[in-house]
């Protein structure tokens, strides 16, 4: 049974993750511009592996390492690495805003398949909430599909594989040290890409662009070991409604670094995701009373 303080901390891992999250994301576009997509996909999982990889194996050793659950987490790394490169691709063609709003199908699918996967139980009040979240974020990006192509489609399987990747990450942290989940978030992409870099491999970055390559592993690193921590403490369906709190985390950047005031309407949007939230705590204190 998981108690009120736990879910306080759950929540608070995740919005902190989620408030990382964005940085990588602008990342990325900006490489994206630049290079071939492919090597801005390389990087960022080549460098999450070269940071964590080996101090994960110092700490825990090959034999706790490799264990009975590695081929779970082995799904778990190629379920986010599919969706991140699926995402890559989508933002280095459409705007970032028309992606997220597609990726954000995920808390929807987490709170349809937790009860079959994780055997959590659904009330209407969380799917409303993860509704009304969803809502927010539309009015928030306001995106425009006036020509919904095969990218448009890449940012939504990449929302699907997200969403699983989440399952797997609640189901596996009841047993699974964070490092070693941590680690295995960058292993199938790293060997995947890596193998793949003499295919596609063709520029010559120059130092900031090494520079921003090399700082998307650490940021990933410590946005996902949120994500992970959240997922210790707090249902998948219970959480569900604060991955939206991503698009929150992006108003705030944008108004901090780029003085873009958000309109009304967005800051209704805001409102509505905010409520979302509020209303999953309430619900929640009310079945603790």
């Amino acid at each position: 049974m998981i108690n009120k303080q736990n879910f306080y901390i759950g929540a608070a891992f995740l919005c902190l993750g989620l408030i990382i999250v964005p940085v990588n994301d602008a990342l990325a576009k900006v490489l994206s511009s630049d290079l071939n997509i492919m090597e801005v996909i390389w990087s960022r999982f080549f460098g999450h592996f070269v940071f964590l990889v080996p101090i994960a194996l110092f700490i825990h050793g090959k034999n706790k390492f490799i264990n009975k659950e590695t081929n779970q987490q082995i799904i778990r790394g190629f379920l986010i690495f599919i969706g991140t490169a699926l995402f890559y691709l989508a933002i280095s063609k459409i705007p970032l805003a028309d992606a997220l709003s597609l990726l954000l199908i995920a808390p929807i699918i987490v709170v349809i398949f937790s009860s079959r996967m994780l055997s959590e139980k659904i009330s209407i009040t969380r799917l409303l909430c993860v509704g009304l979240g969803f809502m927010g974020t539309l009015l928030v990006i306001q995106p425009g599909f006036g020509e919904f192509n095969s990218s448009s489609l890449f940012a939504l399987a990449s929302g699907l594989c997200y969403a699983f990747y989440i399952l797997y990450t609640r189901k596996l942290n009841f047993s699974s040290d964070p490092i070693i989940s941590l680690s295995f978030t960058a292993i199938p992409g790293a060997i995947v890409m890596t193998l793949l870099l003499p295919f596609f491999w063709e520029s010559s970055p120059d130092l900031r662009q090494i520079l921003l390559m090399g700082s998307i592993g650490p940021v990933v690193i410590l946005a996902h070991f949120m994500i992970i921590k959240a997922y210790q403490y707090a249902e998948a369906s219970l959480l569900a409604p604060f991955h939206y709190f991503e698009i929150v985390s992006n108003v705030i950047i944008s108004v901090l670094y780029f003085r873009d005031i958000p309109s009304i309407v967005v800051s209704i949007g805001i409102m509505c995701i905010i409520t979302s939230g509020i209303a999953v705590n309430l619900n929640f204190e009310k079945k603790d009373a």
